[in-house]
């Protein structure tokens, strides 16, 4: 009666320690008793898994940092480059670029001279609207990323042809003098404008073409918004290029009058 009566306990205990002893065979040889989508599920399960998060604030402001110097810094070099290729320009005297040029550095002259400062802002402003907008178009191409650099280049070359005409025209120190002093602060200005918009605008571009090309872009809505808006507070900005002129044109034109 008594082996009878704890026979059972004696069942579940063996069945206890088979059961323990599956398991550990079962962890110790998991090829030849474990199913093969549980023994994906274990191996995916015991691999290290690494997680890519969201950059954070910090990395985002470097990174944003570092691209807007070393376009920046591109950028300046482009632009100084220009200025020497326009100032060593020199059309023929019979042809149209020449009338032109000259042309235009007599409108400019004559403006600031007799104080039509409506005219002078009008100008200064629609001039830099214009090449801002020029610039936020670019970015929403992928060609953009080589018509930026030209577009800045292209803007390099018009101011120093315009300088050397005025050189040409008024003498090195009466030329320099009125560059400096009515012409050079709102230049200045405005090319900081443009390459700050077309910062942006680059770096649309090549999430763009990184898009085309290898399908790897990640920030297009992103740096779309942030060009659109760039825009808009450039185009605010640019009034005062546009104020600074007529400032400059009231307070020394009159050193230069004949």
């Amino acid at each position: 009666m008594w082996t009878y009566r704890n026979e059972p306990a004696s069942i579940h205990s063996v069945a206890q320690e088979s059961r323990v002893t599956f398991n550990k065979n079962s962890s110790m040889h998991t090829s030849a008793k474990v199913p093969f989508s549980e023994k994906t599920f274990q191996s995916a399960a015991h691999s290290p898994v690494t997680t890519i998060g969201k950059a954070s604030f910090a990395q985002r402001v470097i990174r944003s940092k570092k691209q807007f110097d070393i376009f920046t810094l591109g950028g300046a070099l482009l632009y100084l480059t220009g200025m020497l290729l326009g100032a060593l320009w020199q059309p023929g005297t019979d042809s149209w670029l020449w009338k032109y040029a000259q042309h235009y550095v007599d409108l400019q002259i004559d403006r600031h001279m007799e104080h039509q400062l409506a005219q002078i802002f009008c100008a200064q402003f629609l001039a830099l609207l214009t090449q801002l907008i020029l610039a936020a178009l670019a970015g929403f191409c992928v060609f953009g990323v080589a018509l930026l650099p030209a577009l800045i280049l292209l803007k390099g070359i018009g101011t120093g042809f315009f300088t050397a005409c005025l050189y040409l025209e008024y003498g090195l120190a009466q030329g320099a003098g009125i560059e400096f002093l009515l012409f050079f602060f709102p230049q200045l200005l405005g090319l900081f404008l443009l390459l700050s918009q077309s910062t942006a605008a680059w770096r649309l571009s090549r999430e763009l073409l990184a898009v085309c090309i290898h399908n790897r872009g990640t920030r297009p809505l992103t740096e779309s918004k942030r060009v659109l808006s760039r825009l808009l507070l450039c185009c605010c900005t640019a009034l005062l290029p546009a104020i600074l002129s007529c400032v400059c044109s009231f307070l020394f034109a009159g050193l230069f009058l004949a």
